[in-house]
């Protein structure tokens, strides 16, 4: 997973009862190449581009995820040698910086659609620090960068 925030001041609303939905890449590409745009500049050694994600989307081998404070992009891993299908949480950026995380948010969220959806675990890589103690006071295993999450 990818992380990043633009800097900024907390929304003061009603997110809370929100739920991400599932989106069109087409329909949110002005704002969400911004932000993917962003973590490609943040994190230099990221291989791919914007337009990588983009097509991904496009052609299902990736999701888009909104929500008020940003978006999270899934994609279905398989483990190669148990078989296992993984939801695994692929970029996700938030507008403002100082906002409980996503991951704390919205992972119940994601948990029960993906054990709804079949998937036997969650998972989530990422060089952000600052999320390491979040992530494993949240119930995450570290596993060197790897995240993982039993649902």
């Amino acid at each position: 997973m990818v992380v990043s925030h633009e800097r900024g001041e907390q929304d003061a609303g009603t997110a809370a009862a929100v739920k991400p939905t599932l989106a069109s890449i087409r329909k949110e590409w002005d704002w969400v190449k911004q932000g993917v745009e962003e973590i490609l500049r943040e994190q230099p050694k990221l291989t791919y581009r914007a337009e990588d994600v983009y097509a991904a989307c496009l052609n299902e081998e990736a999701f888009l995820w909104v929500f008020p404070e940003g978006f999270l992009i899934s994609t279905a891993e398989k483990d190669e040698y148990s078989g296992e299908h993984i939801f695994f949480f692929w970029l996700v950026w938030v507008k403002k910086r100082g906002q409980k995380t996503v991951i704390e948010k919205y992972v119940p969220f994601f948990a029960e659609t993906a054990k709804e959806m079949g998937f036997k675990r969650i998972e989530a890589r990422t060089n952000v620090s600052d999320l390491e103690r979040s992530m494993l006071s949240d119930g995450w295993e570290r596993q060197s960068a790897t995240y993982t999450r039993e649902i």
